[in-house]
């Protein structure tokens, strides 16, 4: 819309604040000027009634719409030919009171300009019908000024009223925005505030899987080799008793050992802190198992640079597990295992001679294992068939690889 049809935005106590003002101001005239000319009440009543009504059609009907202003133009320009009627045979010249209620309404309704243009027009109108019923000049030029005076005050108390309605309006809005605002900030926060606790939940269960991994790859581990020494101890026992009592001294030696590990677990996760170096943590896991679980492993471990600990725990649990379920669902007795480092990635083989199995049923400790391996880019292989023992092959990218797959080409 254009600023020549320029609608003002008001609230609805202010605009019925206006209204009420223009119609005081309407029966004013009416009564002043029906009151003033007794002799043409009649025609100046039905003539001023019929301005009124065209008003309230207006203000009621016309203005509620943008598209229709152009014809409340066309209306105002209808009211002023019945005000210069009214003005044709008023003797009391109080009609001009009715220039000032379509000034009133066309300033809050239409921009500044076309409403100066009505004054103006309102003002030649009003000075011409004084030219012709006032015979001193004198007195037409200081009524003239009297009318400049009102007709000019008006459009300018308007024109302020006009701005202070604007301003209050853009004030509304503006509160009605920040309203808006605070409760979508409100949303935001009762949102964040929801997901920090989800995260704290989330956090709080992968803490407890982190623990329950420690556990069961510890100890786990620890009582297969117990559990070797002692069937082992219990198949001497009746032909070699001083053997079987070493078997059992080893096995207690592991339980031992076993209760020391979950409490070094423990001050691990409680400190924050790790395991030994990688290679040394490999070479006495194997050692451990090789002299208290009858098994032979072969080994080889390239050089390996620096990794991340959680790479280095993955290969750790991987080797512990994987050598655990191999003496105690495969029924292993040899391992061959292998570590070697690409320029990529690090390459984990570990292959045993049991029993095998048709299908692969994933446990708890295998599951962890894959979700350990995923979670570093890794990627996690199990193969096994009956009589052929069982084959865990594990990639993980080096962490410089790793960050190259997330860079985006220009």
């Amino acid at each position: 819309m254009s600023s020549s049809d320029s609608n003002l935005t008001m609230d609805e106590k202010t605009e019925n604040t206006i209204t009420r003002l223009i119609y005081l101001i309407l029966l004013i005239g009416i009564v002043l000027v029906v009151i003033q000319n007794q002799e043409q009440r009649w025609l100046l009543f039905s003539i001023s009634t019929l301005m009124a009504i065209s008003i309230t059609v207006r203000r009621a009907i016309i203005y509620d719409s943008f598209r229709y202003l152009y014809i409340g133009k066309i209306n105002i320009i209808f009211d002023m030919i019945l005000i210069i009627i009214i003005n044709y045979f008023d003797q009391s010249f109080l009609s001009y009171i009715f220039f000032l209620v379509l000034i009133i309404d066309a300033s809050l309704s239409y921009s500044s300009g076309f409403t100066a243009k009505i004054t103006l027009l309102g003002y030649i109108i009003q000075g011409v019908e004084r030219y012709f019923q006032l015979p001193d000049f004198n007195v037409f030029v200081l009524q003239m000024l009297a009318d400049f005076v009102t007709f000019i005050g008006i459009y300018l108390l308007m024109t302020f009223i006009r701005y202070q309605i604007q301003q209050k309006e853009q004030l509304r809005q503006v509160m009605v925005q920040l309203k808006i605002q605070a409760k979508e900030l409100e949303k935001a926060y009762q949102k964040l505030k929801e997901t920090s606790m989800d995260l704290e939940d989330i956090t709080v269960l992968r803490e407890r899987n982190r623990i329950s991994r420690e556990i069961h790859d510890t100890v786990g581990h620890t009582l297969t080799t117990v559990l070797v020494e002692l069937e082992a101890g219990g198949r001497l026992i009746a032909i070699d008793p001083v053997s079987a009592t070493t078997k059992v001294n080893l096995a207690k030696g592991q339980i031992r050992k076993g209760l020391k590990d979950i409490r070094n677990s423990v001050e691990l996760i409680n400190s924050g802190k790790d395991m030994l170096e990688l290679t040394s943590a490999i070479k006495l896991l194997i050692n451990e198992t090789i002299l208290h679980g009858n098994v032979h492993i072969h080994y080889r471990i390239d050089k390996l640079p620096q990794l991340t600990l959680d790479a280095e725990r993955a290969i750790y649990r991987a080797l512990q597990e994987g050598i655990t379920n191999g003496i105690r669902h495969g029924k292993s007795t040899t391992f061959v295992f292998n570590l070697k480092c690409t320029k990529k990635s690090i390459e984990f083989i570990l292959q045993d001679n049991g029993i095998g199995t048709k299908k692969i049923i994933p446990g708890f400790g295998l599951t962890t294992m894959e979700e350990r391996i995923k979670s570093l880019g890794g990627i996690f292989n199990i193969y096994a068939k009956p009589e052929e023992g069982c084959l865990i092959r594990i990639s993980i990218p080096l962490e410089e690889e790793l960050n190259k797959r997330f860079i985006v080409a220009p």
